[in-house]
């Protein structure tokens, strides 16, 4: 057992094909070689054992099959005792006389091996020890090439077995199944009933059982190609794109971002641009191979084009904010394992235990990406923002980016002397070296794309209209500002007689408050708050009990009195709980900065504003008044009566409040909400931030009016500012268009054609620069301007402080200093507008020029058809997930240590035809067949792959068993039936939506929230999904792990049935169902009929139908000694989510949710 477990370890070729235990023993075994407990050392030593193991990892490098230095192997014994140029490595007895103990013995300069530890004194006494005992090893030992390996050699499509019964028709798939089933005596099972085969390839292709219609279509379809016509609409369907893309994203790892709260530190939030890719590149049957290259050097193939470039997002998701290094391990595993088929991540820290991998070579692998960052393409203009329409994807940031040699994996580690070139390993053969790949204008300059140029010029132009409201708000405000100085009395401004809200928390607050977390206490009219355990926010919110208004102002009496660092408590608005944006306006009394503070929370993505920020002293113990104004989208913030700052939102739907503090102890004294009449002006947005603190409107105060003239310059100048920009893009960008994208054409352009073109650029030029020029000379204007006003502002602050304050001191001569400075700029900007025009002007921003080509020469030899691994590893996991059982269990390891395939042939005739395209399906001789032809698909299509597999035999068998072939084959390796399994986490979920008739069938959009899983009637797809949140229904029934998941965990425990029969899911939906199916069938039969072939997809067996009717009855009768005789009569609505109150409708259901728990209902057969 020892002997053969040893074998296994050296030679790589597992004894036991069928035990997943011998990579664990093999490990066990070299482990215990390395380290060989005294209790061993009794023992006679053991060539296989103990002598070759350390060899192998620590000699065979140099000196084995792959690579002989100076003329040595000692991968076998006879090889060792050969020797090389300097002679024999060992001689039997004689140790002292054996080069090969003298250099493992020897100094640094002259030992062996030369890189990594040196040999341990238990490791030498092992080869001393059996060097001086004869040396001895088996007779038969013989050396092996590991390059010989199955996985390693080139794909050449096998000979179709010929039929023992003669029939040359016969499957192609089922020729290599069969003929395995014939040496093996086995008889395979008949053909499975067809309502059966429909559900079965239904749920398979799309993840959704067969409508009734198609159901009913399909049983009375007597054609010989009626599977085939099904199978074609299937794959039409877009459903099948967002079923295998679920599929193929597991294997990818898609994972929609996580961190720490709402910090992105892993992957990506618009992530999901690259779900959406892989759903429309598979249903419109993209190549496999192209897919693979997309994914990897997108940007580097079609760098201009945003419909692809998103599909870098298999490299995005392994960004890592934490960590740089751990990023571009997992991108070199991940990388490794979904697409080759090899484990490569051991590779880092020594030569592959296994594989002809070497040590040096996974950095040279991982040198291809060491350039690559994340950039967000396409956000501008978006619903969301950047954050959620901009398209994440891969860049190289550095095209000269090394590779730091980390010896023995260690980081802290590196040889400084090593240079590390892009590669791959060396027993795949040579590889394209990467040449830089020089980026088309419109990668290097963004705006020149259309899509983002046509943004550019829509927010440019926003920015305008915005301006033109500011210029009319700025006039009202004035004008208000000038009657009301005329007219005003001091109770105009006090609160309404009719408030929204008034809260004194005396004795106690309202029960409308929601309270959350924290030590909220009202103690003496006051609510306070006394946890500071954490930084996180402490808070309750109030909820409206009537729609929340969009005019308000807020009266909010705090004093904050001691705490933590930062020490903030204020009040949100806005809030929602189905999340979305909501606004903070607080105080803080933080030990370095106090002041007035903002922030804007989306999906609980907090964003603080530090141009909001308005610095003001926040001692604690003193009582603050902080009064808001909102009208629809602008907002004033008042301290102490005093404005401190006016701003827009970018959009806003009105919500409930919260008070709230943040590492702050801190009272609440009194809280009141009024609708803002209409007749209260608000200063325009953004003309605060400069001008000097005024206080409310009072007839005394002669600065109000100062301050409304100002707002209306400054909003004119602004305005100014935007049509000068929006003047000076359009110029720029004719101009680079003109220069870049309309040069001539030809390869050898005339002198003439060239002189026309250069000189058509200089007159664009030259406009371009005129327009320039007026943008530097209105930002002059307006930078004086604010420069102004801002020494004005500081002037006042130090007239108000204290004696020698040395901050407000500074800051009056730095508000003089910067007055100085924009009085000459605006004098330079002057004077350049005056002198003549020549055409040099600044082009649009641009970004990288080039890209260093590393990951598209790994493409394009992944994708190469002479790679002997891609195909064959996008084949196992088609089948896998087509049988429920992989040809190549050890899915993400075709190397040594994995697994023989169980039917090699198939797995290389399936590769070869996923590649090459052979075969069409065409009537003949009274049947449907496959034969040979060129069918309508290009290479690497997936979707002929999936129509071989689904029309051979082998597919379409039943899942019953039989007793003879059970005992020959008790596991069902030779497919002697189909195998029967459980519904997937998400085919459950979308299934039960799919048979209520209530899934919403929208294809693509961002993330759903968890949440909102059992409610929300999107597919299973799109919902938010990554290791820190998971739907709890998906997990349960064993969803994919997305840090993870090749081939998915099925387990069946108690707590799944507990889990569907108890949802809210099934329970909803089954009274959904129950109230649109009763419309159509009054009659309890048709009821019953009906509702197995909605759910189950199937007709009801006669006992079935009896069993059934009996159930309906006893519940309805049930229902009806427990029915309030006061109940309305009649059938619940549809839409109704509660138990209907008319007992023959709650009986049916409660027949539905049965059904819903029934065994056929979660096994695909």
């Amino acid at each position: 057992m020892i002997r053969d477990a040893t074998i296994e370890m050296v030679t790589g070729w597992p004894q036991n094909q069928e035990s997943s235990m011998a990579p664990i023993r093999t490990t066990t075994l070299i482990l215990a070689a390395l380290s060989l407990p005294s209790a061993f050392a009794a023992e006679p030593i053991d060539y296989l054992r103990d002598v070759k193991p350390i060899l192998q990892i620590n000699c065979f490098r140099c000196h084995g099959p792959l690579r002989s230095e100076s003329g040595l192997r000692l991968d076998t014994r006879a090889r060792a005792l050969a020797g090389g140029d300097d002679g024999a490595a060992m001689v039997p007895g004689d140790v002292g006389g054996s080069a090969l103990v003298v250099r493992i013995t020897a100094d640094e300069d002259s030992r062996m091996p030369p890189e990594g530890e040196p040999l341990n004194p238990r490791q030498i006494e092992i080869l001393k020890t059996w060097i001086a005992a004869g040396a001895a090893a088996p007779a038969d030992e013989q050396a092996h090439d590991p390059r010989a390996h199955w996985a390693f050699q080139p794909i050449r499509r096998p000979a179709v077995p010929a039929s023992a019964a003669g029939d040359e028709r016969q499957h192609p798939i089922d020729a290599f199944i069969n003929r395995r089933h014939q040496t093996a005596k086995l008889r395979p099972r008949p053909p499975a009933p067809r309502h059966i085969l429909l559900r079965r390839v239904a749920l398979d292709l799309t993840g959704l059982p067969p409508s009734r219609e198609a159901l009913g279509a399909f049983l009375s379809d007597g054609s010989g190609d009626a599977l085939a016509k099904s199978v074609d609409r299937l794959l039409a369907s877009p459903h099948y794109g967002e079923r295998w893309g679920r599929h193929w994203l597991d294997v990818w790892r898609y994972s929609d971002w996580y961190g720490f709260q709402s910090e992105v530190r892993f992957s990506q939030k618009n992530i999901w641009h690259w779900r959406d890719w892989v759903t429309r590149s598979l249903n419109a049957d993209k190549g496999y191979e192209r897919m693979l290259m997309e994914m990897l050097a997108a940007d580097e193939m079609v760098p201009f084009d945003p419909a692809n470039l998103g599909a870098t997002g298999f490299l995005v998701r392994n960004r890592n904010t934490d960590s740089r290094e751990q990023w571009i391990r997992d991108t070199v595993e991940h990388t490794a394992k979904a697409f080759l088929g090899l484990t490569m991540a051991c590779v880092q820290c020594h030569d592959h235990p296994y594989d002809p991998i070497w040590h040096d070579e996974y950095y040279r692998f991982r040198n291809i990406f060491e350039p690559v960052q994340v950039a967000i393409d396409n956000g501008g203009g978006g619903p969301g923002g950047i954050d959620l329409a901009g398209v994440a994807r891969i860049f190289d940031r550095d095209q000269n980016a090394v590779t730091k040699f980390y010896i023995r994996g260690n980081d802290r580690t590196p040889d400084k002397k090593r240079v590390i070139t892009p590669g791959i390993p060396q027993v795949f053969g040579s590889w394209t070296e990467p040449k830089s790949v020089s980026l088309p204008p419109q990668a290097r300059i963004p705006h020149l794309r259309k899509p983002i140029e046509a943004q550019t010029i829509a927010r440019l132009e926003d920015d305008i209209r915005q301006a033109k409201r500011s210029v009319e708000a700025a006039q009202e405000f004035l004008v208000a500002t000038e009657r009301r100085l005329a007219t005003t009395r001091e109770d105009d401004l006090q609160p309404t007689q009719d408030p929204l809200l008034v809260e004194t928390f005396q004795p106690q607050r309202s029960a409308a408050w929601r309270v959350g977390p924290g030590q909220w206490e009202d103690r003496n009219g006051q609510l306070t708050q006394t946890s500071v355990a954490s930084e996180e926010m402490c808070w309750l919110e109030y909820e409206w009990p009537r729609e929340p208004p969009r005019d308000f102002r807020v009266h909010l009496r705090l004093r904050i009195t001691g705490g933590t660092k930062v020490r903030e408590a204020g009040i949100s608005f806005d809030r929602n709980d189905k999340g979305g944006r909501n606004e903070g306006v607080f105080l803080t009394a933080h030990s370095e900065k106090s002041g007035l503070g903002f922030f804007s929370e989306f999906d609980g993505d907090r964003n603080y504003s530090k141009d909001l920020f308005r610095a003001l002293a926040v001692p604690l113990e003193q009582v603050f008044v902080l009064d808001l104004h909102v009208r629809d989208r602008l907002v004033n913030v008042y301290v102490n009566d005093v404005l401190q700052q006016t701003y827009q939102l970018a959009n806003r739907e009105p919500g409930g409040f919260r008070l709230w503090t943040r590492g702050a102890l801190a009272e609440f004294q009194g809280l009141r909400i009024d609708r803002l009449p209409e007749n209260v002006p608000l200063a325009p947005n953004g003309t605060i931030a400069l001008f000097a603190p005024i206080a409310r409107l009072k007839k005394s105060d002669p600065t109000h009016r100062s301050l409304a003239s100002s707002v209306l310059e400054q909003s004119q100048l602004k305005l100014a500012n935007h049509r000068a920009a929006l003047a000076a893009h359009r110029a720029t960008w004719v101009a680079d268009a003109w220069k870049y994208l309309d040069a001539p054409a030809a390869e050898n352009p005339s002198k003439e054609e060239v002189a026309a073109h250069k000189k058509r650029h200089e007159e664009l030029a030259i406009v371009a620069q005129q327009a320039q020029r007026q943008v530097a000379l209105h930002k002059a204007v307006e930078a004086r301007f604010l420069a102004k006003h801002e020494l004005a502002r500081a002037a006042a602050l130090a007239e108000q402080g204290a004696a020698g304050d040395e901050k407000l001191s500074k800051a009056l001569a730095d508000a003089n200093k910067k007055l100085e400075t924009t009085n000459g700029q605006l004098e330079k900007a002057e004077k350049t507008t005056q002198e003549p025009a020549t055409p040099r002007y600044s082009g649009l921003p641009g970004s990288y020029g080039s890209s260093s080509g590393r990951r598209l020469a790994l493409a394009r030899w992944v994708a190469d058809p002479q790679n002997p691994l891609t195909a064959r590893v996008a084949v196992n996991h088609i089948w896998l997930r087509h049988f429920g059982r992989p040809l190549v269990r050890s899915v993400f390891d075709f190397g040594l240590s994995g697994q023989k395939p169980s039917h090699p042939q198939l797995l290389d005739w399936l590769a070869s035809e996923l590649r090459q395209p052979s075969l069409v399906l065409t009537e003949a001789d009274g049947g449907w067949h496959w034969v040979a032809g060129q069918p309508d698909c290009k290479p690497w299509s997936m979707k002929h792959l999936h129509r071989l597999i689904v029309t051979s035999s082998a597919y379409c068998r039943a899942s019953t068993s039989d007793s003879a072939n059970f005992d020959i084959d008790p596991d069902n390796l030779l497919l002697w039936r189909m195998p029967a399994r459980r519904m997937d986490a998400e085919t459950v979920r979308d299934s039960v939506l799919a048979a209520a008739g209530t899934l919403d069938r929208t294809i693509g959009g961002p993330d759903l929230p968890v949440a909102d899983g059992m409610s929300v009637v999107r597919r299973s797809l799109y919902f938010h999904h990554s290791p820190e949140d998971q739907m709890k229904f998906l997990k349960l029934f064993d969803g994919a792990d997305p840090t993870e998941c090749y081939n998915r965990h099925v387990s069946i425990v108690p707590h799944q049935a507990l889990a569907l029969f108890n949802s809210e899911l099934t329970l909803v939906q089954s009274r959904k169902l129950a109230a649109r199916l009763s419309r159509e069938q009054t009659d309890t039969d048709g009821f019953i009929q009906t509702v197995f072939e909605q759910v189950l997809s199937r007709p009801a067996t006669e006992t079935e139908r009896k069993i059934c009717g009996q159930f309906l009855a006893a519940r309805e009768s049930v229902y009806k000694a427990q029915r309030n005789p006061d109940a309305a009569n009649g059938q619940a609505a549809e839409n109704t989510d509660s138990p209907a109150s008319d007992p023959r409708l709650h009986a049916r259901e409660n027949l539905i949710h049965s059904l819903f728990n029934h065994h056929d209902f979660v096994t695909v057969k």
